[in-house]
């Protein structure tokens, strides 16, 4: 059971020892990825997602050029959830040891609409020698992912599946290497309009569908129909058609194709659908789209342009579909030399799953801008956020409690005293003593930092030196009593807006270590907004801290 507390050391003694740390073997460092709940719409939990975590970061580079991976090819790049104690499968599209530049997709177990989903990603050991990458990313719902980034021109099959069900393409037509471009994800692949097509051998049939890709298309000159996607004849039975009315239609009752994208779908018990699933003609503007196709086994198709429904009909979608013809992508099933692509596609998918509204959207968010879908952390060395729990110590909890942050724990052992040094970051990597208690099972953090704190203890019993697991507590986002600009700021010229009658008593800025800098006292009742001048500090990351009388707040701020 806790023991009440007892009383504070106020001199802190806290020091490093060695200890058996659980981190994944061999890793030097890591960083906390935070994927943005206000990212994925409301409604259930997406399972199995695979997050597109697509970075250029200089840590990322390899070691030799001022980075900290180890490996070239970047084999020593992994992710974790939780931590330390679930592995996450990856797969590994691109890396540039230059620069840093890294894509790769990471199978998320669950992600939540209503809290953000936080993953680690570690880099940084020396023995990986073998490629960490996993096919195993996409699960059993995927038939199929090409991300068309291969050379078009090399030895066919040129266009690698990415799942495991082995289902390659061919290039056909005039497809040098000069037709990989530059696409929205990585490579993308650019078609001729002449006879340029990729062809997958068919292996799609079933009841509940969903077919993906980015299409990117600047004209679309002729009189006739251009094919981004053909599996079955269009005018049968059990097929799939994906394709765009060219601006030069002169046919009176094509007239109103012009630009149209079209999608014709058939089930097994379908004559004729055409116009039922046309979602527009403001799509040829030169700029990636990603267009979703849906059909599930109650009856229904859908269509989607980058992640919104624009069209839907209810009737089809009930009965078996097993086109009879091979996939083809940049043309149509039968070759017609007048309905070929020209525009580029990339990241091309099927799944024998009918995805939510929500999965579409949250897939386009992810893949059209990385960078507003996630987060990534500080780097900081392996024992930042993965560190066991000691079998002396069998619980230990950090959780707010009014203003102030609780921090509760026990061991199995209290017959002998013990000393506990209570340590506390920003970043999970600098670390504070902010307190000593001898025998004593609870702290509180009167003045925690603002929206994020890390917590551990340390401490001795006996002759033995054990550490804690590592707590976060984040602080409600809302509960400054002062909005600081701008931040960062060039020239170390910070402003300070007191949002409510509050007085504040100073100013307090300190470096990452928590050593005091500076300091500014604040007249009683004086201005609402005041400038703190830290112009004569080199530039870099520091704390400022703002002391009100019954409370403490802390932000980031970044001299540039």
């Amino acid at each position: 059971m806790k023991k009440p507390l007892a009383f504070v050391i106020l001199s802190c003694l806290c020091f490093i020892s060695s200890l058996s740390l659980a981190q994944p073997a061999g890793y030097s460092y890591v960083k906390e990825i935070i994927i943005h709940e206000s990212q994925i719409p409301d409604g259930a939990a997406l399972s199995n997602f695979p997050l597109l975590y697509k970075v250029t970061d200089p840590d990322m580079r390899t070691v030799a050029n001022g980075g900290h991976v180890q490996d070239n090819s970047g084999h020593d790049i992994i992710f974790y959830l939780n931590a330390c104690d679930t592995k996450l499968d990856h797969q590994l599209e691109s890396y540039n040891p230059v620069t840093g530049e890294l894509t790769a997709w990471v199978r998320i177990p669950s992600l939540s609409s209503t809290s953000n989903t936080r993953i680690y990603t570690y880099y940084g050991n020396n023995t990986v020698a073998a490629s960490t990458s996993t096919n195993a990313v996409w699960d059993n719902t995927y038939s199929a992912v090409w991300h068309l980034n291969d050379n078009p021109a090399g030895t066919a099959p040129q266009v690698a599946y990415v799942t495991s069900h082995g289902r390659h393409g061919t290039t056909y037509g005039s497809m040098s290497a000069a037709r990989l471009v530059a696409g929205k994800i990585e490579g993308a692949y650019n078609f001729d309009e002449v006879n340029d097509h990729v062809r997958i051998p068919d292996f799609l049939y079933g009841q509940e569908l969903t077919v993906s890709f980015w299409f990117n298309l600047s004209e679309v000159n002729g009189g006739s129909y251009q094919y981004m996607f053909s599996h079955g004849p269009w005018s049968t039975p059990n097929s799939l058609n994906v394709y765009i009315g060219e601006d030069n239609i002169t046919i009176p009752s094509e007239i109103q194709n012009l630009q149209m994208l079209k999608t014709v779908f058939r089930d097994s018990n379908d004559a004729n659908n055409f116009d039922t699933l046309d979602v527009g003609n403001t799509w040829v503007d030169g700029n990636w789209h990603y267009y979703t196709m849906r059909i599930q086994n109650t009856g229904g198709a859908s269509t989607y342009i980058d992640g919104i429904l624009r069209r839907q009909y209810t009737v089809w979608g009930a009965n078996t579909f097993d086109p009879v013809t091979d996939i083809y992508l940049g043309g149509r099933e039968d070759l017609n030399s007048a309905r070929f692509f020209g525009g580029s596609l990339d990241e091309v998918r099927i799944s024998t799953a009918w995805r939510s509204a929500n999965w579409i959207r949250a897939e386009f968010n992810n893949q059209n801008s990385p960078a507003s879908f996630f987060t990534a952390g500080l780097e900081g060395p392996y024992l930042s956020f993965c560190l066991p729990l000691p079998l002396s110590m069998i619980g230990f909890s950090a959780a707010r409690s009014g203003p102030h942050v609780q921090l509760d724990w026990e061991t199995d052992n209290q017959a002998d005293p013990a000393t506990f040094f209570i340590e506390r970051a920003a970043d999970g990597a600098n670390w504070q003593c902010i307190g000593t208690l001898l025998s004593a099972y609870t702290f509180i953090d009167s003045f925690p930092l603002a929206q994020s704190s890390f917590y551990r203890v340390r401490y001795t019993q006996g002759n033995t030196m054990y550490l804690s697991v590592i707590k976060k507590v984040e602080m409600p986002k809302n509960a400054e009593g002062y909005t600081l600009y701008p931040n960062p700021s060039f020239n170390g010229q910070f402003w300070l807006d007191f949002e409510s009658h509050e007085s504040p008593q100073q100013v307090v800025l300190l470096n990452t270590m928590g050593v005091e800098l500076q300091r500014m006292s604040i007249k009683k009742g004086g201005d609402r907004i005041v400038r703190f001048n830290a112009g004569g500090q080199a530039k870099g990351l520091y704390f400022l801290r703002v002391d009100f009388a019954d409370r403490s707040e802390i932000k980031k701020i970044l001299i540039q």
